[in-house]
C-alpha cells in the first residue's frame, strides 16, 4: 500500500484504475486529469510521510471544472472523463496516445450535464446518463 501525491493537484475529485492495473487516472477540482503508469511506482522511494511523487505520463486539461467521472474501458485503450458542473463537459481520451478525440462529442451532441457513463466490455457501446434522466447509447464503430 502506497500513498501517492497527485502531481500539481491541490484537491483530487475523481479516481479510476484500469482493469489490468497498469494505469491510474486522477482528476482534480480544477479540471485537470493526470494519467500515471503504475509500473513506475515501484522504483520510487517514499518521502518522509511515506508518500511517493510520481510524474504524470500525461496531464489532460480539456475540462475546466471539477472532474466528477473517470472510467477506463476494459482494455485500457479509452478513458472517459466528465464534469457535472458544466454542460457538455465530457471527453473521450485515447490512453495510448494521450490525446482527446477532437471529433466527438460535437456541439450538436445533446449530452447536457453528464452524471455517469460507461463502456460495454467489448467497447462497442457507450452509455451516458445525464441530468435530464436520459441514458444516451452510442455505438463505437471502431470496436464493433
Amino acid at each position: 500500500l502506497r500513498k501517492i501525491v497527485d502531481e500539481g493537484s491541490l484537491s483530487t475529485s475523481a479516481l479510476a484504475m484500469s482493469a489490468n492495473g497498469s494505469c491510474l487516472a486522477a482528476g482534480s477540482h480544477s479540471g485537470v486529469v493526470n494519467l500515471y503508469d503504475t509500473e513506475q511506482f515501484e522504483g520510487l522511494s517514499a518521502g518522509s510521510a511515506g508518500e511517493i511523487r510520481p510524474a504524470a505520463r500525461k496531464a489532460l486539461m480539456n475540462l475546466h471544472t471539477r472532474v466528477s467521472l473517470l472510467r477506463f474501458n476494459a482494455d485500457t485503450q479509452l478513458l472517459l472523463m466528465a464534469s457535472q458542473a458544466k454542460q457538455e463537459a465530457f471527453r473521450v481520451v485515447h490512453v495510448g496516445k494521450g490525446g482527446v478525440f477532437a471529433n466527438w462529442p460535437t456541439a450538436g451532441t445533446p449530452l447536457h450535464h453528464v452524471h455517469t457513463a460507461d463502456i460495454s466490455p467489448s467497447s462497442s457501446a457507450l452509455a451516458i446518463g445525464n441530468d435530464r434522466g436520459k441514458v444516451l447509447l452510442y455505438r463505437l464503430k471502431h470496436y464493433s
